[in-house]
């Protein structure tokens, strides 16, 4: 088995106690798969609220399994006058350790062992099952280039051992569609087996790993950092990437019922996939967008946010006013490869022209396979 990404201890800690919290959900729900589906969607709708379940599985570590054992072995009274009496600055150490961690620590620009972490304990495959519930709530179904409607049937296929750059779209308030990459048996992994499982990174913008909580989710998962000499070294090791194309530009522009794509001017993953040699496959995650309600209130401010601070602050909310997205299928589009000539030198820079070109066919490829698997539905690149 091929050696995964060290991680700092704090950080391997911050995710067992996650990994902890979100197996402790699933034992309780799990005898009620139709509400633990719900309560996964939810979590998952307020992704930078996971800090929330790690804090309670920390207070229940500390108060129902430390508690006793300190006062039993020490004195009675003990855990009170080391944690209770001095609870402010327990909380200013943790807060400043973790922060501190989260802005020295380069483990989101190691590309060395940044593939699926096989879920060693009884919490790991535990959470992971709690998460997959999510698909329960929010069905994602592969509907690959060549599909015929009537009879479902396809041919298509991705050889394994082709490096490829998965080019996600749209973004939304959460692209969905990128879990179908960064999971061992997922609906893409079944559909194109042997792809998922090594050699395959994701491209995360590296504000995500600066976050406590959101850090560790994305540490335990196959992401690195979205900077282009990362990109480049995890292409240099013939890694595969998949990446969300337009950013947080496109959560901000994000609207039910149409499909809104930051694309126009979006080159970069063209010329990484021209300096390499890497087919282009187009990924359009079709109701994507349908998830949450959103709002243009202060557009202005935060796209200028976007645009000089890289911070993304969509408005939205899901049902009931609440994170929970709406019940809504999304239909995973796998697009026909573009593939790309093959450099003379592994990296060297494309020409602009052919970067343009490229591009260009990369766009009307996406138009045409939205047009042909969608009806009535309106898209936007800008």
């Amino acid at each position: 088995m091929a050696k995964r990404r060290p991680l700092p201890v704090t950080t391997e800690i911050n995710i067992f106690l996650l990994n902890l919290a979100f197996a402790i959900i699933h034992f309780v729900l799990a005898p009620f798969p139709q509400f633990e589906s719900v309560i996964s969607a939810f979590c998952v709708g307020n992704l930078f609220g996971i800090i929330g379940p790690f804090i309670g599985v920390v207070w229940l570590v500390l108060h129902v399994i430390v508690r006793p054992i300190l006062n039993y072995l020490v004195y009675d009274g003990v855990y009170h006058d080391i944690f209770i009496s001095n609870t402010h600055s327990w909380i200013i150490f943790l807060v400043s350790l973790n922060l501190i961690v989260a802005f020295t620590d380069k483990s989101h620009k190691n590309v060395h062992g940044a593939d699926y972490r096989r879920k060693n304990n009884i919490f790991a495959r535990a959470a992971e099952k709690f998460f997959d519930a999510t698909f329960n709530y929010i069905p994602m179904t592969i509907v690959p280039w060549d599909e015929d409607h009537s009879t479902k049937s396809s041919k298509a296929t991705l050889p394994p051992n082709r490096q490829y750059i998965f080019a996600v779209h749209p973004h939304g308030i959460h692209c969905m569609p990128l879990s179908l990459f960064h999971r061992k048996g997922s609906e893409f992994d079944k559909r194109f087996p042997g792809i998922c499982e090594k050699n395959l990174s994701g491209l995360v913008a590296t504000v995500m790993f600066k976050i406590p909580g959101v850090r560790e989710l994305f540490l335990s998962l196959p992401y690195i950092d979205a900077s282009r000499s990362v990109a480049e070294e995890a292409l240099r090791e013939n890694r595969s990437l998949f990446v969300c194309t337009g950013s947080g530009e496109e959560s901000l522009l994000t609207k039910r019922g149409e499909d809104v794509l930051v694309l126009s001017k979006r080159k970069g993953f063209i010329r990484l996939a021209l300096s390499y040699g890497c087919d282009i496959v187009p990924i359009f995650g079709v109701g994507n967008s349908d998830l949450f309600e959103t709002y243009n209130f202060g557009a202005i401010i935060r796209m200028w946010l976007h645009k000089r601070l890289h911070v993304s602050i969509p408005i939205f909310h899901g049902r009931y006013f609440t994170p929970l997205p709406y019940r809504v299928p999304i239909r995973v589009l796998v697009g026909e490869p573009l593939k790309v000539p093959q450099p003379q030198h592994r990296g060297e820079k494309p020409d602009e022209e052919i970067v343009e070109k490229y591009l260009k066919q990369y766009i009307e490829q996406v138009k045409e396979l939205h047009k042909r698997h969608t009806v009535d539905r309106i898209l936007h690149i800008v």
